[in-house]
């Protein structure tokens, strides 16, 4: 595996805040994480991340923390320290404002009004915390009359025009990519957001409140069927294995069973299937641009990839579940990427560190008898 491995300080003393689930929000503080800030999840026991409600498998032996190992909750989360507050109660209230008051950011992804409900609307949190800059990532916006719609991945999609451009012109198969498109692209629209939002405060001295739609960010990956249909009037369709001029492209099977090559011309499937790299070699010699079909478990085997640092061992081990290995962030920064130093915490394992800043021991021992850190 590639050497390319750093750590990236630029913004080390920046303090982040957030209260989020899935993958959209979290993975935001997670790549400010891995750029030196310190990420504090607040998380709930009685509502937790919806990536920690992974039910054990068959094969899980004895004893297992499936909530504790789910893959995703790893990628969405490593770097950040965990904490647990009952929002419902004062004293919970009390320490969430203190956490805000030492915070330069708040990053949020429930259904908009939740923070109405506990009595600190985006507004009134501004008022209090001036410079506080607020991220708020949901399915469909802060506005609008989806706005308090549940918001999963295919429906998103969906909504977006993707799936609508999935599929072959007979109409036997339309969508469903099934991807997290709309997630990814919030998660990178977000990070950028919260960036310039800094940036700007330096100028201004005050915070503002960012509010970027899922569904939206997914919309701006289809921006050529816009242009398209605003040029010549056609309505985007399902193109098959055809580019945007209708040029056409091979998916030709080869020897080996779900193993295929993509290839840049139409070409008639091949009465003998040779293997992979015979096939290639053969489009190669005939000046045709050409790749193989990974799969995902290929990807992550492929040196190619490996080069460039695009999988990478967390430095410290998980108390629970021991190594992993997760995918890094997609860049490099003077030709350093970004270190994963520790997997995504366990639930509540930072409530002592991150609160004994505000209380003293025998108030803390009160607080989490009386159930303030559930």
């Amino acid at each position: 595996m590639s050497e390319v491995f750093g750590e990236v300080g630029w913004l080390r003393g920046l303090r982040v805040v957030e209260v989020t689930t899935g993958v959209a929000a979290p993975l935001i503080g997670r790549v400010l994480a891995e750029l030196g800030a310190e990420v504090v999840k607040v998380e709930s026991r009685a509502k937790i991340d919806v990536n920690r409600a992974r039910l054990p498998r068959p094969d899980d032996p004895e004893g297992f923390p499936a909530d504790e190992a789910f893959q995703l909750l790893h990628e969405a989360n490593a770097d950040k320290k965990s904490v647990t507050l009952n929002l419902k109660t004062a004293e919970g209230k009390e320490l969430f404002r203190k956490l805000l008051s030492d915070a330069d950011l708040f990053i949020e992804n429930f259904a908009p009004g939740w923070l109405e409900r506990l009595g600190m609307p985006v507004a009134t949190l501004l008022e209090e915390f001036p410079r506080l800059i607020i991220v708020s990532a949901s399915g469909y916006g802060q506005t609008g009359p989806l706005r308090t719609q549940r918001a999963y991945a295919p429906v998103m999609t969906s909504l977006a025009g993707i799936e609508g451009l999935i599929g072959y012109s007979d109409g036997e198969v339309v969508g469903c990519s099934a991807l997290a498109l709309a997630d990814l692209n919030c998660t990178f629209n977000g990070v950028f957001l919260a960036l310039a939002a800094l940036y700007g405060r330096r100028k201004t001295g005050r915070g503002q409140h960012a509010d970027i739609s899922q569904t939206e960010a997914c919309v701006s990956l289809i921006g050529e069927a816009f242009v398209e249909q605003q040029l010549d009037g056609a309505v985007p369709r399902p193109r098959g294995n055809q580019g945007p001029e209708d040029e056409p492209w091979s998916v030709l099977p080869t020897a080996d069973e779900d193993e295929w090559v993509a290839a840049g011309a139409e070409i008639p499937a091949p009465a003998e299937r040779p293997d992979r790299e015979t096939l290639l070699g053969r489009l190669r010699e005939r000046g045709l641009e050409c790749a193989p079909v990974l799969s995902p478990a290929a990807v992550a085997a492929d040196e190619r990839f490996a080069e460039r640092g695009f999988l990478q061992r967390v430095a410290h081990p998980h108390p629970l579940i021991g190594e992993l290995t997760i995918t890094s962030v997609p860049w490099q920064l003077d030709g350093v990427v970004p270190k994963v130093g520790a997997p995504a915490p366990c639930l509540g394992q930072d409530n002592e560190e991150v609160f004994g800043r505000y209380l003293g021991a025998r108030e803390f021992g009160d607080y989490e008898a009386n159930g303030v850190f559930h």
